[in-house]
């Protein structure tokens, strides 16, 4: 008996794209022109040879989706493809894909794949971490560990981020960005004019990152361990329940390139946070759409991250509901960079962003992201050194706020090396002891380092791959961002739900949050000064539903210069004591409610 007599063809649902498996049937459905003559076409998995065509009839058709249900289809057995006046295309919505698997190489018949949702979750449910509460790590799934210094056993896979769940459970980390993890098309494609489903090879450069069009709906096949059809959608919800019994969230960063159908984005995001429970989306659309992904009811308990949501942002806080709107921007990390590396006039604008946290939209903190200088380099070059992306060092960002320390990149000298280091433990406190959100880009915590390149795309090489460093500053480094986030989950008030009012609104003598100078309660932000302190109150954990904490006072100096911070004077029966400096050689005694902080510096006091 062949194919087509033991299938029985019915009208299918056109609400539902993609093919969709339902019991003993599977719904196709797409878009097309009106009036176009379509056929569904079906592939015996391994075989080339089309094994049937099954034409879309009038009766089908509902406006320009075209919907058929095939009931008796092993689909477990067969790929498919849709024929558009005799073009074949591949499906928008396909939920995986076959041709895809190796990574790099030029696809041939790429054809979509028949996957059911059926899995195990074990009871998986949505962390649904609070905002204030969340410390976020960014990686590439490739790059995180690719290099073979990462020791794990599936280098460049979901699997390997699952290899390194025991290293983000010692950091301390509760959320997992992603970068595009769908089937991107990492060589790049010329889309013909007349169709916008049909591409030719254009050239053969790696897309490295994935900011490119591709398949929004299928997680990336060669970014999985096991090259059996269909592995990658087991793989990847695998690692996203592995993370969640970590007690770690998973959000992914989404590409759709200008004039994507409003409709396709937003199925695509209730795909994913469906059918592989991610917890996040980082997305960058028009504003119209981004107003529809703001107010979708099923997202509203996804935190979804964006350039520019209005900060005074008031949707769901007005209906009580979970605070789930975050900008993720280069202000912050500007700002840092610039008092860094001790730019004049920034005290005003630092003071500001370490306490930025509307009640509407969450603010994401980093110093360095993908398409920058790590935060290695960002203390090594003060150039950019691009030349291996083949565009003669024109291509990235042409100013980077860095400083190397004295030294343009590789050196062996001692005095610079140190001053690399606590230069890279102050930028990490500024994020890791700021009221937004704190991120880490991956490899920034063990010292990685792009050799000057703040723009890889293309390098899919020992450039972009983190190398997981042992060596002694590297270990120093990582252990110092350890104890820095467990300091910071240990005390509520250097991460509250809402913002410092900077004022005693508990009547308890101190405001939340206070700034302070070489006297204290007397900051001078004159445009040549590059120091001030921050007090925090700790009895305004109570406000929180927390019983009341120690003072903390963070004095930062990025002068070249020691500089006096005077202390304001503890409660009775109290004193201040050094929690940590930056300055390892540094030995900071207090007299007279006074201290000297060295050079470049951040010194963390508690009163106890």
């Amino acid at each position: 008996m062949d194919l087509r007599s033991r299938l029985v063809i019915e009208r299918g649902n056109p609400l539902i794209l993609g093919a969709t498996v339902l019991g003993e049937s599977v719904n196709f459905a797409f878009t097309a022109k009106l009036n176009s003559n379509c056929e569904l076409v079906l592939y015996e998995k391994g075989k080339t040879n089309e094994a049937l065509r099954i034409p879309f009839e009038n009766a089908q058709v509902i406006g320009n989706v075209f919907a058929m249900k095939v009931i008796g289809l092993d689909y477990k057995k067969y790929d498919y493809n849709f024929s558009i006046d005799g073009r074949i295309v591949t499906d928008a919505y396909a939920k995986a894909l076959s041709g895809k698997e190796n990574w790099g190489v030029k696809p041939v018949d790429i054809r979509a794949s028949i996957v059911s949702d059926d899995f195990d979750w074990e009871g998986d449910a949505p962390l649904n971490t609070p905002f204030e509460d969340t410390i976020m790590y960014r990686l590439h799934v490739r790059g995180f560990t690719k290099h073979s210094s990462s020791k794990v056993k599936h280098k460049g896979t979901y699997l390997g981020i699952v290899d390194k769940i025991p290293h983000l459970v010692d950091l301390g980390i509760t959320m997992v960005e992603l970068m595009p993890a769908y089937e991107f098309n990492e060589v790049p494609v010329e889309t013909k004019p007349d169709s916008p489903y049909y591409s030719v090879i254009k050239q053969d450069t790696i897309n490295f990152w994935g900011y490119t069009g591709g398949y929004t709906f299928s997680p990336k096949a060669s970014f999985a361990f096991s090259n059996k059809s269909g592995g990658e959608v087991e793989e990847f919800k695998y690692m996203v329940k592995e993370l969640h019994k970590a007690g770690i969230e998973v959000s992914m960063e989404f590409f759709f390139p200008e004039g994507t159908n409003p409709t396709l984005i937003i199925d695509c995001l209730h795909h994913w946070i469906m059918n592989y429970h991610i917890d996040g989306i980082h997305i960058n659309c028009e504003d119209a759409v981004m107003k529809m992904v703001q107010t979708d009811n099923l997202l509203s308990r996804t935190k979804i991250f964006t350039y520019t949501f209005p900060v005074d942002t008031d949707f769901y806080n007005a209906r009580g509901e979970y605070r789930n709107l975050a900008n993720f921007n280069d202000d912050f990390m500007v700002s840092a960079r610039r008092f860094l590396k001790g730019d004049e006039d920034m005290l005003g604008t630092i003071s500001y962003k370490i306490k930025a946290n509307p009640s509407g939209v969450a603010m994401v903190n980093y110093v360095a992201n993908h398409n920058t200088f790590t935060l290695f380099d960002l203390v090594s070059y003060d150039k950019k050194y691009n030349e291996a992306n083949g565009e003669a060092n024109a291509d990235g960002a042409v100013y980077n706020y860095s400083w190397n320390c004295g030294v343009e990149g590789v050196t062996r000298k001692k005095k610079v090396l140190d001053l690399r280091r606590k230069q890279i433990k102050n930028a990490l406190s500024m994020v890791l002891l700021s009221q937004g959100v704190p991120m880490i880009y991956s490899g920034d915590e063990m010292c990685n380092s792009q050799q000057g390149n703040n723009n890889p795309y293309c390098q899919d090489n020992e450039i972009s791959w983190v190398e997981w460093n042992t060596n002694a500053m590297a270990k120093d480094v990582l252990s110092f961002v350890k104890e820095t986030i467990k300091f910071r989950k240990s005390h509520t008030v250097l991460h509250t739900p809402t913002e410092p009012r900077m004022m005693d609104y508990k009547g308890c003598g101190l405001p939340d949050m206070s700034y302070h100078g070489t006297k204290a309660w007397y900051p001078d932000f004159s445009n040549f000064n590059r120091h001030f302190s921050a007090m925090y109150c700790g009895k305004y954990a109570e406000c929180f539903g927390h019983e009341a904490e120690n003072d903390i006072y963070i004095a930062y100096n990025m002068h070249w210069n020691q500089q006096a911070f005077g202390i304001p004077s503890p409660r009775s029966g109290m004193r201040w004591e050094v929690m940590y400096t930056t300055d390892m050689y540094a030995k900071i005694q207090i007299e007279n409610r006074i201290f000297l902080a060295p050079p470049r510096s951040v010194t963390v006091l508690v009163m106890k």
